[in-house]
């Protein structure tokens, strides 16, 4: 693949990957680095990109994986931090943080594939097909990572649900 055939396929692309990025990680600098991140790799392996049979879905995929590279680490940051703060405070006030930072923390902690299955769907609105596409994977496993991630969250949340309405 030569220089302006790169340009021409890949790059036009990128504020597609940017959105997907950004949409698994909410963040528009994280977001940024990672479609830089993709960039320079497939223009360093660009000799493989003549054998990818779909190459949108190939870039997707490079970003997702890219992503989740990106999550996992913020989670072990997280992890380390949370443990740093638990040791330091006696008291956690959990309950002062509002109802919309608890959804987000706890989306957080699911895992990866129902984080973003659950994002993809419900904050996103892609509808199960799309989803599907993006993740290569069926569209089964997409709704049941949507339905496992949403009961996860409304069993974290029942009870500050039910105060919420009542």
């Amino acid at each position: 693949m030569t220089k302006s055939e790169f340009e021409q396929v890949i790059l036009q692309q990128k504020d597609k990957l940017y959105r997907f990025a950004f949409s698994i990680l909410k963040n528009s600098d994280d977001a940024q680095d990672a479609v830089q991140e993709v960039v320079l790799k497939l223009w360093k392996n660009k000799h493989l990109l003549d054998r990818a049979k779909n190459l949108e879905s190939y870039c997707l995929n490079a970003v997702k994986n890219y992503c989740f590279d990106v999550l996992r680490k913020q989670k072990q940051q997280q992890t380390y931090e949370q443990n740093v703060w638990v040791h330091a405070t006696t008291e956690p006030e959990i309950e002062q943080l509002d109802l919309v930072e608890k959804l987000k923390q706890e989306l957080y902690r699911l895992p990866d594939q129902q984080r973003l299955a659950v994002s993809l769907k419900d904050i996103e609105g892609f509808d199960y097909s799309e989803i599907s596409e993006i993740l290569e994977q069926s569209v089964e496993t997409i709704r049941v990572n949507v339905s496992r991630g949403r009961k996860k969250l409304v069993e974290l949340f029942k009870e500050e649900l039910k105060d919420a309405y009542q």
